[in-house]
Formats: C-alpha cells, sequence, structure tokens
C-alpha cells in the first residue's frame, strides 16, 4: 500500500447501498492510480459498509459517523482523515460514475499550473437510456471559467454555481491555508455552493472541457435534490448571508439579479397560479431583468402542455 498517495478521493455515503458499488468501481477503474479512497457513512445502517468492505483493495479506507452529521460536517471528517501528505483531494459522490481519465486529468491541471487551486469538469445526465443534460454551458460550448477571483466569484453568485461539486479536485494547502471548510449550515448543494464562492476569492478555478461524471437522473430515483421546497429556500437564505458577508465586492443589483435566478429556478414545473406568483415576485424584487419577460414568454407553451 502507498502510504503517500499523491490524491485523497474523499467520499460521502449516506443510504447508499443500492449505488455505491458502481461508483466505487469507477474509481478503482481510474487510468491514475496514486490515490487514496476515504468513504465516510454518516449515520446510516444499510448495507453500505458491507459494499464497501467487500472490495479487497488496500487503497480504501471506511470510516463511520456514530451518528447522523450531515453532508457539511461529514466533508469535514473525511478531509481530516486524508493522508497528510496527499496534495489534492477529489470529491465524489456515492451515486455517480466517473470517466476513466477523470483524475489523471485534473492531476495534469494541477501540476502544471499553480495558480490553479480548484479543477471541475462536465457532468452529464443520464436517464436510464441515453445522455438528456450536461452542465455548465460555459464549458459545454467551450468557454472557460474567468481567472479573475471577484468575476468568478460574481458568476457563481449572479447565475447559481457554476462548477461541478462531484467532480472538484482541490489543492489541499489551499484549502488548509485559508481555514476553509464545509458549512453544516446548509442541505447538499448550497454547502458546495457557498465552498465554491469562498474558494474562487482566493485561488483560480479551472474547468476541463469534457465529461468527468456521469449522474444517474433515473425518475425512480430519489435523491436530497429532489426534495426541492428544502433546497429552494436555503438557496434563498445562502444569497442572502453571502450578499451580507461580501457586500463590500457585490453591487445591490446583483444581489437582485441573483435573487431572481432563484425565483426563476423555482418557477420550473410549478401550477400556473404559483408560477404567475413566482413572476410577480421577481417583477417586484428586479424590475428591470428581461429574463422575467422571456420567462413569460413560453407560458403559452407551457399551458399547450399542461392541457395535453
Amino acid at each position: 500500500m502507498n502510504l503517500n498517495p499523491k490524491v485523497s478521493i474523499i467520499l460521502p455515503v449516506y443510504n447508499g447501498e443500492s449505488t455505491i458499488k458502481r461508483t466505487v468501481m469507477s474509481l478503482l477503474a481510474q487510468t491514475y492510480e496514486d490515490f487514496e479512497i476515504i468513504a465516510c457513512i454518516d449515520g446510516t445502517n444499510d448495507g453500505s459498509e458491507v459494499v464497501l468492505r467487500s472490495f479487497k483493495d488496500e487503497r480504501i479506507k471506511v470510516i463511520k459517523n456514530k451518528y447522523n452529521l450531515g453532508l457539511g460536517r461529514t466533508m469535514n471528517v473525511l478531509i481530516s482523515h486524508c493522508q497528510p501528505e496527499s496534495e489534492y483531494v477529489a470529491i465524489a459522490e456515492q451515486d455517480d460514475w466517473y470517466y476513466p481519465y477523470r483524475i489523471e486529468e485534473q492531476v495534469n491541471i494541477l501540476e502544471n499550473d499553480a495558480e490553479v487551486g480548484m479543477v471541475s469538469g462536465i457532468a452529464e445526465h443520464y436517464d436510464g437510456d441515453k445522455v438528456t443534460f450536461s452542465f455548465p454551458q460555459i464549458l459545454v460550448e467551450g468557454g472557460q471559467y474567468p481567472r479573475d477571483f471577484k468575476e468568478m466569484f460574481l458568476l457563481n453568485f449572479r447565475e447559481q454555481i457554476k462548477v461541478v461539486n462531484t467532480c472538484m479536485m482541490i489543492r489541499k494547502s489551499v484549502h488548509i491555508n485559508n481555514g476553509f471548510y464545509f458549512s453544516q449550515h446548509y442541505p447538499n448543494i448550497p454547502v458546495d455552493w457557498q465552498y465554491v464562492m469562498r474558494f474562487s476569492l482566493v485561488a483560480i478555478i479551472h474547468g476541463i472541457k469534457k465529461p468527468l461524471v456521469l449522474f444517474d437522473k433515473r425518475k425512480e430515483r430519489e435523491s436530497v435534490t429532489t426534495k426541492k421546497r428544502i433546497m429552494h429556500l436555503a438557496g434563498r437564505e445562502l444569497l442572502r448571508n453571502v450578499y451580507w458577508e461580501f457586500n463590500q465586492i457585490i453591487p445591490k443589483r446583483d444581489f437582485k439579479y441573483a435573487l431572481n435566478t432563484q425565483i426563476l429556478l423555482e418557477s420550473r414545473q410549478l401550477s400556473i397560479w404559483k408560477y404567475f406568483l413566482r413572476m410577480l415576485e421577481a417583477i417586484f424584487n428586479y424590475p428591470g431583468d428581461i429574463r422575467i419577460f422571456k420567462n413569460l414568454s413560453n407560458l403559452g407553451h407551457r399551458v399547450k402542455l399542461r392541457v395535453k
């Protein structure tokens, strides 16, 4: 066993029995092999531990939280268990599949550009039959994240997170030297969203313009991200908190724009009357936002779909 791996892959696990095997297999199949996998079972008693221990690979270490601590605390626990000598921390999730070149390509970027502190890439959504969607659009279209710290911060504040959280790799020294941590205050996506914004103010974030991860988005699957109301409330709270903390670099109009981004996101799949309420809220919040009127222009199409 390599006691000094260059990469620590951290894997939070919560009721992951049905998906964790596929995820770990994709990590073990990476073309880059100088890594450890640290999986933390977050206070659940399903078969996840049995599945993890069935792999006879000495690079895998399994730890357990006695009680359910939530994603933020579990991420912090995982980083604290990384080998002190590892230079990079790769984030993985229990129900995603990783392309075999993922770790190698990310390490190459970090090795060749000392200014880069984080590397992510493109995520593909898979419905059980085909890839239906790729994210983020900036990378899908061949663009790149801004290298200017403030510009990258405001991009992720105004437009929601543009970095795929489940395939991030960070330079561990940036995390430690800046006292970063994952907040226990927010559920799931906002945990990484806040982290990415803070990170973007001290180091360059680079995006690889190819798919690194495949999300399982089959309709029968239930995950934290399907609990929309909780996620929406957390998103609004995060925007308010970040605005008050960084108001010296966030103009008020950008806060209003960011809040409308959240409102427009919430309006998807709503009933018609709830949709109208969201649009009225957006108009009241930021009357000059042309996205509202573009959104309203699609209303006829939405009504037609519902009638059918």
